[in-house]
């Protein structure tokens, strides 16, 4: 049996017109790799599982596991739990929600080993203006409590799956790739930026901008400026 390379997180909330599409585009954008997909069904109240069980049963030759939460447990919380079920090398991020598309993905794995972090950025950010601003907001504050000079924080990633396991805080909300990246930036890990797009989509409206993922940002800059702190005092102790 081959050894799986990569890891698919595919985290979902109500996403039953999203979800399809979503595993298509990672279904025909990967080839020659060895993957499985690890759904995420966030406690949804829609027809999202039935729809990833059913994709399931027609793509019997892909490697699918679909894991259901009763109740919504929050994307940063899945993320982690999913990593410690993944059996890959590689661990990659996708949405659900079908806005990351076929040609971004690829992009992605274009640069797959070529470090252990591979980020990507929007040159092209398509969101509402309340989304822009919060977005820009976010990446100059965790740029200067770092001082990284990161373009994005929150895209489609791919790391290492032994670097999440090891070195991810646990965080449960919106800022969990935050986190994750600044705590691997102060261990000196490597990593690529790439400039990729993404598509409004089609069905349903984000999440992201429901109180309780607000606040779960601002408790990431929180943790992110604690631990920047506690790296700088064990700097300068040494």
């Amino acid at each position: 049996m081959q050894n799986i390379i990569l890891s698919i997180y595919v985290p979902c909330l109500d996403e039953e017109k999203n979800i399809t599409d979503a595993l298509n585009y990672i279904k025909k954008a990967i080839q020659n790799i060895n993957y499985e997909i690890l759904i995420v069904d966030d406690g949804s109240k829609d027809r999202t599982l039935e729809f990833a069980e059913k994709f399931k049963k027609e793509n019997q030759n892909l490697n699918i596991k679909i894991f259901h939460n009763e109740t919504n447990q929050g994307l940063g919380f899945n993320y982690y739990a999913a990593a410690h079920k993944a059996q890959g090398k590689y661990y990659m991020f996708i949405n659900g929600s079908a806005v990351i598309p076929m040609n971004t993905i690829t992009k992605m794995l274009e640069s797959l080993g070529k470090a252990e972090m591979v980020l990507t950025y929007f040159p092209d950010y398509k969101n509402t203006f309340v989304r822009k601003i919060l977005s820009k907001v976010f990446v100059v504050l965790v740029n200067i409590i770092t001082f990284n000079n990161l373009k994005y924080y929150n895209g489609p990633s791919i790391h290492l799956l032994e670097n999440v396991k090891l070195y991810g805080t646990g965080a449960f909300g919106y800022g969990y790739q935050a986190e994750l990246i600044s705590a691997l930036m102060t261990y000196k890990k490597t990593f690529i930026e790439v400039p990729v797009e993404h598509q409004i989509r089609d069905w349903g409206a984000s999440k992201a901008l429901r109180l309780h993922n607000i606040l779960s940002v601002g408790r990431s800059l929180a943790v992110i400026f604690l631990n920047q702190i506690s790296y700088i005092l064990k700097k300068i102790l040494k």
